[in-house]
């Protein structure tokens, strides 16, 4: 790929939108994503499978036995769907104020491809996904259940019995979260219990900002648009319940080197998350308008299904 910070006239807009990406949706902090290979290339081919893993907890066990395989499971991912955003200007647009038009963009493409990704991992919280558990500790204890029924009045209380369930079933502690619809993130918002400084000075000024503090070993977000399949409402669970991979197409130059592009190509990487998207930015001629695509493929997969618990307003 050509050096594209030299190249493409708006890879710092770029780069900061795909910074916002994870702002605007803070649920995405939450998944085990994955955007490089091995060797740190974020390219890959199309309808490539990709490998992600999930990490086992291992056994103690009596010192001098035989050691234990560990019980790491490869998820493979396949990268099936090729997509793109993009904007326009025409030469009236562009012409008609000095106002910076591609920086003002930066925010919008953030939300189409943050809210995108989010719907993509969110389709995969169905009881299909996540069925029964069978998992010894989730068998002894009587948490083979993976459905939460409750159809209002979501609140601190609500937490602590998902928390419960997820600890029975022998879910790890570390790193869990909740992802709710409006409804269920305003019902907690609610909740003084939650929200009051007194109870949670980590609250970080939630009535004034809407953002709820981690709340029993959740880290809380909305998604407006959660699906409501199987009357979902809401879905909780660890880093590896939900798999995402994305990459990157090959340039096409490098299927015929030398071929000459009628704008700019490259690849732009946001530094602290590893996000990378192919960028192409042209003007067409014939009517002079100006556009830019954010260009990428990703896939999605289900890593371990006894990690997550669906909250459903009914049975």
């Amino acid at each position: 790929m050509a050096n594209t910070l030299g190249t493409l006239a708006t890879a710092t807009i770029v780069q900061e939108a795909l910074a916002l990406v994870f702002t605007k949706r803070p649920l995405l902090n939450s998944i085990s994503m994955g955007f490089t290979d091995r060797n740190g290339s974020p390219i890959a081919a199309f309808n490539q499978s990709v490998i992600t893993r999930t990490l086992g907890i291992p056994t103690v066990q009596n010192f001098g036995a035989v050691v234990t395989a560990r019980a790491d499971v490869d998820v493979p991912v396949t990268l099936d769907q090729f997509k793109e955003v993009a904007y326009n200007y025409t030469p009236q647009e562009y012409s008609g104020t000095n106002r910076d038009l591609v920086r003002e963009a930066a925010a919008p493409l953030a939300i189409a491809l943050a809210n995108h990704m989010a719907d993509a991992i969110a389709s995969l919280w169905t009881i299909g996904n996540f069925p029964a558990r069978t998992g010894a500790d989730a068998v002894a204890n009587g948490s083979t259940v993976t459905k939460t029924v409750k159809g209002a009045g979501w609140d601190y209380v609500h937490l602590t019995d998902v928390r419960k369930t997820l600890n029975q079933s022998g879910v790890p502690e570390g790193g869990r979260f909740y992802v709710a619809n409006s409804n269920v993130h305003a019902s907690l918002l609610t909740d003084l219990r939650i929200v009051g400084y007194l109870n949670n000075q980590n609250n970080a000024g939630a009535i004034t900002s809407g953002k709820l503090p981690r709340v029993s070993d959740f880290d809380l977000a909305e998604y407006p648009a959660l699906p409501t399949t199987g009357n979902l409402c809401a879905f909780a669970g660890t880093k590896d319940s939900t798999v995402y991979a994305h990459r990157v197409p090959r340039d096409p130059r490098e299927v015929i080197p030398g071929l000459p592009i009628p704008g700019n190509l490259g690849v732009v990487t946001e530094p602290r998350t590893g996000l990378s998207v192919m960028v192409l930015e042209y003007i067409t001629l014939s009517d002079l308008s100006i556009t830019t695509k954010l260009i990428w493929m990703y896939g999605k997969a289900v890593g371990n299904a006894n990690n997550g618990q669906l909250i459903v307003t009914a049975a």
